[in-house]
């Protein structure tokens, strides 16, 4: 079932061999255990992710980097590099690889290059509203679909960042299919969300989100679309005033780490960074939840406008992607579709 071939992951690492020379200083220190007195010997960890200081992302991993400290008595500390300082998304997976980097925050789906299985992250409309997501991903389906995921792929996700539903964020007002035809879309570099505006008649272009404004500003690109809370906290609102509420994806964020680096440390620091990402967990989806609202006003006032779609309209074009999918991808998706019945 692995899709990543040993040629891949080879020129993964060559790659991401320059981006680990750039932060030698920042890599994490080998995980040795206590000492005498029983104490976690002292370790860095470096975190990473592309979005902007002041995003809820950053907010969650200064959480985790304090109550990190707080648990291990000032033993474990985790360095943070926001808005991509330490490349792309994708770079910073290769460095989880060669251990250049030790956390990312990002969503399950970002690791579709690396096992098909992470599609599900990706199928279009499975889910009714925020309830029917919660009901899949607080229950066993969740460790199911982790655990497999790991196995496949060798990424280890830890915590559940709950980042609400994605919206259609362009420079043209779109609330029809008809509107959508040739929009030139950024999506990320996922076949599941390249096939999904394909099919709805986009024409999507994968692209790092820290080149997503600049496209805007310069028409290389139309659109793009995420969670309300990037639209606001990236400034694509500056250059994208119009937000088509789609909810075409729910998903959340992870703690993303290499699985065989987090099976290397001691129980202790292993159960810290579990029980930590909790904690952030928990406070992130209230306060996803509560932000929404605020979100849209902020958009709202700045001039943004926002509109609704068909549904069942858009639902149409998409809906042969779960039978062209994973095997296994197709039975959690048929599961998750049969809890909105």
């Amino acid at each position: 079932m692995r899709t990543t071939t040993t040629f891949r992951r080879l020129f993964a690492a060559g790659s991401a061999l320059v981006l680990a020379a750039g932060i030698a200083g920042c890599s994490s220190s080998p995980a040795t255990g206590s000492t005498e007195d029983g104490a976690i010997e002292s370790m860095s960890l470096t975190l990473g992710h592309a979005y902007a200081p002041d995003s809820l992302q950053h907010r969650a991993a200064e959480q985790l980097s304090e109550l990190v400290a707080e648990k291990s008595d000032g033993a474990i500390t985790i360095d943070l590099f926001p808005s991509a300082q330490l490349g792309s998304w994708e770079e910073m997976q290769e460095g989880l690889e060669i251990g250049s980097v030790d956390i990312v925050i990002e969503s399950l789906g970002s690791l579709e290059r690396y096992t098909d299985l992470a599609a599900i992250e990706g199928l279009p409309f499975l889910y009714e509203d925020a309830e029917h997501f919660f009901e899949v991903w607080d229950g066993d389906m969740s460790a199911e679909i982790l655990d497999a995921v790991r196995e496949d792929s060798g990424f280890k996700l830890i915590g559940a960042l709950y980042r609400g539903g994605r919206q259609l964020n362009s420079i043209r007002e779109v609330d029809s299919l008809d509107d959508l035809a040739g929009l030139k879309l950024r999506v990320p570099n996922q076949q599941t969300y390249i096939s999904t505006w394909q099919a709805l008649g986009a024409s999507p272009t994968p692209m790092a989100l820290n080149e997503v404004f600049s496209a805007m500003e310069q028409g290389a690109i139309e659109g793009q679309e995420n969670p309300i809370d990037v639209v606001r906290f990236s400034s694509f609102y500056e250059v994208a005033p119009f937000v088509a509420e789609t909810n075409h994806l729910f998903g959340n964020f992870h703690f993303q780490m290499w699985g065989d680096a987090f099976d290397q440390f001691p129980a202790e620091v292993q159960e810290i960074l579990l029980a930590a990402a909790d904690e952030v967990s928990a406070d992130y989806r209230a306060t996803s939840i509560s932000e929404a609202a605020e979100n849209k006003k902020f958009l709202e006032d700045a001039g943004v406008k926002f509109t609704t779609i068909d549904l069942a309209e858009w639902r149409k074009p998409v809906a042969s992607l779960i039978d062209a999918a994973n095997p296994q991808v197709k039975t959690w998706a048929e599961a998750i579709l049969a809890l909105r019945d």
